[in-house]
C-alpha cells in the first residue's frame, strides 16, 4: 500500500448542517410588575424583633396617623412585618411614597401595597326584629312591650252572627219552598225515620239555636245550628245524655272471709 493513502477512518467526512433553533419569548411575562394601588399597605423586611415591642410599634402608629388616618394596624410578628390600612387610596399612596426605603432601627424597609380592605359602614348591621303584627313567629315569644297589662277576654257575642255564617244562613233559608216540597216528600218516602236520643242539659239559657229547620218551614231531616256558651258555671246537677239518671247503682257483697285454724 502507498504510505499516502488514507484509511476510511482517516478520511473526512462531510456532516450534515441541522437548521437554526429558535426561541419565541414574546408569551414571557415581564420581569417587574406595576403594582396596582390600594388601601392597604404591607410593610417589610423588619427583621429585628425590637421593631415589635409595645414603645416602638406604638411610635411606628403614631407617625403613620400624623400623615394619613389608619383603619387598622396589624403588626405580625412572625413574619417580619406590619400590614396597616387606611380610608382612601389617595393616602395608602403618600405613606409609601414617604416611607419605602427608610431606615428604622438600623433596617431599610421596604412598602408594598396589599389586597385591597372593604370599609365597613357605620349602619347597624344586627339583625331587626319582625314588626310587632308578626311577633308570634318568634319561638319563644319575645317580652310583653313596656306598659302592657294582662286583661280577660269579653265573653263572645250571642247576638251578632259571623258575616260568613250569616251570609250562608241567608242562601239556605232562601231556597223557593214549591222547589224544596217535592225533594223533602222524596227523601222522607226513602229515608226511614230515626229516632235520636234526646239530650238534657243541666245547664239553663247557655244555648242559642241560629238555625232550626222545623220552624222555618224546611225539612225535619235536615241538622240544627246551635251555639253554647260554656264558659257558665256548671250546675250542681250532672248532666245527662240519653241516660237514665235514676238507675240504681248494684253494690256487690263483700265475699266471705274464713278462718283456717290447725
Amino acid at each position: 500500500m502507498s504510505p499516502h493513502a488514507s484509511s476510511p477512518s482517516a478520511s473526512p467526512t462531510k456532516r450534515k448542517h441541522s437548521p437554526s433553533l429558535s426561541i419565541d419569548l414574546s408569551n414571557l411575562p415581564q420581569l417587574t410588575t406595576i403594582p396596582v394601588p390600594s388601601n392597604t399597605l404591607i410593610i417589610t423586611n423588619l427583621n429585628d424583633p425590637a421593631i415589635f415591642g409595645p414603645t416602638n410599634l406604638a411610635t411606628i402608629k403614631a407617625a403613620l396617623d400624623a400623615h394619613a388616618t389608619t383603619y387598622s394596624f396589624s403588626p405580625l410578628k412572625s413574619f417580619r412585618r406590619i400590614i396597616a390600612s387606611f380610608y382612601s387610596v389617595e393616602a395608602a399612596i403618600d405613606i409609601r411614597t414617604k416611607l419605602d426605603g427608610e431606615n428604622v432601627l438600623g433596617q431599610r424597609i421596604r412598602v408594598y401595597f396589599g389586597a385591597e380592605t372593604k370599609i365597613a359602614s357605620h349602619e347597624d348591621q344586627h339583625l331587626k326584629a319582625p314588626s310587632t303584627g308578626k311577633l308570634f313567629f318568634i319561638s319563644p315569644p319575645p317580652s310583653p312591650p313596656h306598659g302592657w297589662e294582662s286583661r280577660l277576654e269579653d265573653a263572645p257575642n250571642k247576638e251578632v252572627h259571623a258575616e260568613d255564617l250569616a251570609d250562608a244562613l241567608h242562601k239556605l233559608s232562601s231556597v223557593p219552598e214549591d222547589d224544596a216540597a217535592p225533594q223533602t216528600e222524596q227523601a222522607e218516602q226513602q229515608t226511614a225515620p230515626v229516632t235520636v236520643p234526646q239530650v238534657q242539659r243541666s245547664r239553663a239559657d247557655s244555648r242559642t239555636i241560629v238555625y232550626s229547620p222545623v220552624e222555618q218551614g224546611h225539612s225535619p231531616l235536615l241538622p240544627a245550628i246551635a251555639v253554647e256558651d260554656t264558659s257558665a258555671e256548671a250546675s250542681p246537677v250532672d248532666e245527662t245524655f240519653g241516660f237514665d239518671a235514676q238507675k240504681p247503682l248494684v253494690h256487690t257483697a263483700r265475699p266471705p272471709v274464713e278462718l283456717m285454724e290447725e
